[in-house]
């Protein structure tokens, strides 16, 4: 067996010269990136008839076993493409593995990949098609908390039914102005609750039968007096369920500690935002992983009317794999 090792940019520049050096029936033995941490550094064997006595191969100690020609380059297209997200070690690993026990064909990398998002992650739509509910948006600063209650709103109005909406960013310089503006517009009124006593009383006045929507202020996921505020306004009521809102295109770390800090407040539930501003998404996965979290929608535009989507796996299938498309074209 002859053993090489390649330097490359990345997974298909890699692929591409292990053929053109050692032939299609290669195989990938292990993957890592490169010391100076751009590049990566893949070793590929070769396997002749002559060589009868061929030496055993050393131990895998990538993310990949050695494995069919065909399987191994499945796998490979998903890491390259994971790692093109920032996606974190530990979450590439479970994927890949995850990716290999489904025994994937490799003949369409979009039915490819949308099968392992379906078998990876738990989606679930908002209930805003129904007659009781009460949905709370809760996350960071600037994560696009009250352009989605817009937008929500918006939707439910369009189906010609009248949502009771609320918030309680009362702190933020403009919030209540910006909300209230497109309340307007709605034709809505616009309730804004300054305390949980406040929130109390409109709940009571009007979430019995209603559709409910409330948007929160930003809260710092690293202060616990503002997680600890945040969840006196959610055990209000039973009925009300937080929402956890996040935006694509941040650092993967920060969604980890985010949604490990918002998952004890009854979060079971992301909603992505600015999906058409980014680029890279692992952060979306990391959230939804480490908090184990279900997709909900997304939002890939500043517009209140429309381009509020049902998040599924085609959908995070077709963001993953946008970058390959244009690079491709």
């Amino acid at each position: 067996m002859r053993l090489r090792t390649f330097n490359a940019p990345d997974m298909k520049l890699a692929m591409q010269m292990i053929r053109e050096t050692m032939g299609s029936e290669a195989i990938i033995i292990s993957t890592s990136r490169s010391s100076s941490g751009e590049g990566i550094v893949v070793t590929a064997a070769s396997e002749h008839i002559a060589e009868k006595k061929a030496m055993p191969a050393p131990p895998v100690t990538s993310f990949l076993h050695a494995v069919s020609f065909t399987t191994s380059l499945v796998l490979e297209q998903i890491e390259a493409t994971l790692r093109f997200h920032s996606t974190p070690d530990y979450i590439v690993t479970h994927l890949v593995d995850t990716a290999r026990h489904l025994c994937l064909q490799g003949n369409d990398i979009h039915t490819d990949f949308t099968r392992l998002m379906a078998a990876s992650f738990q989606y679930a739509p908002l209930p805003l098609d129904q007659d009781t509910y009460a949905l709370m948006l809760v996350g960071a600063p600037g994560t696009g908390k009250t352009m989605t209650i817009a937008k929500m709103a918006s939707q439910v109005v369009m189906e010609k039914k009248r949502p009771i909406v609320i918030t309680t960013d009362n702190k933020r310089a403009g919030g209540v102005e910006q909300l209230s503006a497109f309340t307007t517009i709605l034709g809505l009124t616009l309730h804004v609750a300054d305390n949980c006593g406040e929130l109390w009383r409109l709940l009571q006045e009007h979430g019995h039968h209603n559709r409910i929507l409330i948007d929160t202020g930003g809260v710092n996921p690293y202060n616990q007096g503002d997680l600890r505020e945040l969840a006196e306004y959610i055990k209000l009521d039973r009925s009300i369920e937080p929402i956890l809102v996040a935006s694509a295109g941040s650092d993967s770390a920060e969604a980890d500690d985010m949604a490990r800090a918002f998952a004890p407040l009854g979060v079971r539930r992301i909603l992505v935002t600015r999906i058409d501003a980014a680029r890279r998404y692992g952060s979306v996965l990391t959230a939804a992983y480490s908090g184990k979290l279900a997709f909900s929608h997304a939002s890939n535009s500043s517009r209140i009317i429309g381009e509020f989507v049902t998040f599924d796996p085609m959908t995070l299938t077709q963001l993953l794999l946008r970058y390959q498309e244009k690079n491709t074209a």
